[in-house]
């Protein structure tokens, strides 16, 4: 170990013993995370946003867009996102085009850059939806297995994308059984859809693993998932739950509001942060033995509910043709009427005829017996066809109308810039430099930060280390090992 008693004062200094000053990164990126998915416009564009920090003084940040091999989008060479970045922090972002990127950004200075590029791998411009229904929307234990990719083109497979939560991630059961508590759900960092992976709030991959891999084939972007079905539940229930009416069921938890919060823990958490495209909504065989009218007022009403939670009024629903049990559903539309209409699906086609920016989702009545392993669930064929009906439902145009130009997605909120560091730190213990503990800002000074050490603090350093001043009560000491 060798003392240094000395400090250095000035606009800015850089302390590098041992190690090439330029060799150190420069720029640490706290925004996109890698496999993000933005939500793109209609236009088939979406802005995307970058934040982090940078070490040393830089009089621009510049970023582009490397584009993947074999994967939808349109390269962006190097941009100026920002001039002139203060307090060691920058934000800015790239007007990209769809499909999936490499990001890379640098500091620049003059005309030399300064350190090394940061990069962030797979940050894509695609299509986010989230899922509710009943259990053939959630899928799960109990039922035939989760379906696997199709395609033997591994390109297409890896642009499926879920937040992986799953009974064996430490919130799992607190959030099920205890809070329901969004603050108990992962933060937004995307995983490829795995076979055994979760789509949060929870679910398993079920057939949409095999339905994202067949739109990212059809659209050439990427897709993100989070799954709010909820197995045994119903229309009902969704809308007693949003509206904070008590009902009791055996394992659906009311004092939860499930199924709802799960619908509500989406909105609130994750979609203002990605956009969205819309909702895929798989209710109506359990709602079977309802009246008609009723399931769809209160469809209506869930409807209204998630938008006034989104805060967007034209959020899609892609309504399916759910109602199927051992043959298709048949009941009273009206109570006056006689038990002999297909009441479900009438009410269903109505929300597609009446309600604004409500469209014809997938047709699962079509999948009959061979497709079932009970009088309801889908076996491995259903899971297939369900799928196929989903991706049409998309991508192919229904009673003339096209989805996905007549929708209009949520973009994404612009994410607020990272926090700078403060102007000025004192150390509150002995430690590392590198270590935000060691400081009373929780962070690590950089080029614009004036530093003191305390009186009986030895503060360790170890190669590059950045402040704009420096006040040494204590001990600096250079680790040489």
């Amino acid at each position: 170990m060798k003392n240094i008693y000395s400090f250095f004062r000035g606009c800015l200094f850089a302390w590098a013993i041992g190690s090439s000053f330029l060799a150190k990164a420069q720029i640490s990126v706290t925004y996109p995370v890698s496999r993000m998915v933005i939500q793109r416009n209609n236009a088939n564009q979406a802005a995307l946003y970058m934040s982090g920090k940078i070490a040393q003084s830089v009089d621009r940040v510049q970023a582009r867009l490397l584009k993947r091999t074999g994967e939808g989008g349109t390269a962006v060479d190097w941009q100026t996102i920002q001039t002139n970045p203060e307090n060691g922090v920058f934000y800015g972002f790239i007007q990209a085009t769809g499909g999936r990127y490499d990001l890379e950004i640098r500091g620049m200075k003059g005309q030399n850059q300064v350190g090394s590029v940061a990069r962030v791998e797979k940050v894509g411009i695609g299509e986010v939806f989230l899922i509710v229904g009943h259990s053939n929307a959630q899928g799960g234990d109990g039922y035939s297995p989760s379906i696997p990719y199709e395609e033997s083109n591994t390109v297409y497979q890896d642009q499926v994308n879920s937040i992986d939560f799953r009974e064996s991630s430490p919130t799992y059961i607190p959030y099920w059984y205890e809070t329901a508590s969004p603050d108990d759900l992962p933060a937004l960092v995307p995983s490829q859809l795995c076979l055994e992976c979760g789509m949060a709030p929870g679910a398993p991959r079920w057939f949409w693993g095999r339905m994202g891999e067949a739109l990212v084939q059809k659209l050439n972007v990427p897709v993100l998932f989070y799954n709010a079905a909820f197995g045994g539940t119903n229309i009902e229930m969704t809308y007693k739950a949003a509206y904070d009416i008590p009902f009791d069921h055996g394992f659906v938890r009311y004092s939860l509001r499930h199924p709802y919060v799960n619908i509500r823990n989406v909105l609130k958490k994750y979609a203002p942060q990605s956009g969205i495209r819309g909702i895929l909504s798989g209710h109506g065989s359990n709602d079977r033995l309802n009246v008609g009218k009723d399931f769809e007022d209160q469809y209506i009403k869930v409807i209204e509910k998630t938008r006034q939670e989104l805060g967007y009024q034209s959020l899609a629903w892609l309504v399916a043709q759910d109602c199927w049990s051992a043959g298709r559903c048949y009941g009273k539309y009206e109570q006056s009427d006689a038990n002999n209409t297909e009441h479900i699906t009438k009410a269903q086609l109505n929300l597609v005829a009446k309600v604004s920016d409500v469209f014809a989702g997938a047709d699962l009545n079509t999948i009959e017996s061979d497709g079932r392993m009970d009088i309801i669930h889908f076996n491995q064929t259903g899971q297939k066809k369900a799928a196929a009906a989903w991706v049409k439902a998309i991508t192919e145009p229904q009673n003339n109308i096209s989805f996905l130009s007549k929708s209009q997605p949520m973009i994404a909120k612009t994410p607020a810039p990272v926090t700078a560091n403060p102007t000025a730190v004192t150390s509150v213990k002995t430690g590392a430099w590198s270590d935000p503990s060691t400081w009373n800002c929780n962070c690590v000074p950089n080029y614009s930060t004036e530093v003191t050490i305390q009186a009986a603090h030895e503060v360790t350093i170890k190669g590059v280390f950045f402040a704009k001043k420096l006040v040494n009560r204590g001990k600096l000491t250079y680790q040489t090992n």
